[in-house]
């Protein structure tokens, strides 16, 4: 886990923030995002665990997308223009996984061609301005962890936050087993 205080934005883009149990607004609960764009002036992140239930097909009938990208799963990236669809692809070499996130169409064709890329549509992004990502971790609302293959390309979706929770620390590891609602106990 990397300690708040050493983020800077060159070492930010390709980590990811796991939400604390606790958060709950804006559609970030038990959230996982993976960090695609970290400038000077904003960090721009999606969420890898939010399905969104369907598929690209379901929402591109009438449009010009090419037909053999219907099958592509789409994820809720955020609450930031949720009326975009963009593309990324996640494809794994040994250990290693690069991400490549706004794909044009002519890229996604390509690698939904590639046996060995999960390809993924997501509608939204999540934003922050660097020093309200910095409020937010100082809040610890986030908590930052490398990029790990196996947690960006885990097929259940629902497992995903608490994977990356257990990787974290013993604590974390507890802490994905606290219910929802403590308070109902």
């Amino acid at each position: 886990m990397m300690e708040h205080e050493d983020i800077s934005n060159e070492n930010l883009a390709g980590h990811l923030l796991v939400s604390a149990p606790y958060l709950e607004g804006g559609g970030f609960y038990h959230s996982v995002i993976f960090l695609s764009r970290v400038e000077e002036e904003f960090v721009i992140g999606h969420i890898l665990n939010h399905p969104a239930g369907m598929n690209v097909g379901e929402v591109a009938r009438h449009t010009d997308i090419p037909e053999c990208l219907y099958t592509v799963p789409i994820f809720k990236g955020g609450p930031v223009e949720r009326n975009q669809l963009i593309f990324a692809a996640f494809a794994r070499t040994d250990d290693k996984l690069r991400v490549q996130f706004h794909l044009q169409e002519e890229q996604a064709l390509e690698y939904a061609e590639d046996p060995h890329v999960a390809l993924r549509a997501y509608v939204g992004h999540s934003g922050w301005t660097p020093s309200q990502l910095r409020r937010e971790l100082n809040d610890r609302a986030w908590y930052v962890s490398p990029m790990v293959p196996d947690i960006c390309l885990e097929p259940d979706s629902s497992k995903v936050w608490a994977m990356a929770m257990r990787r974290l620390s013993p604590l974390h590891h507890i802490m994905s087993h606290a219910p929802a609602q403590p308070s109902l106990n």
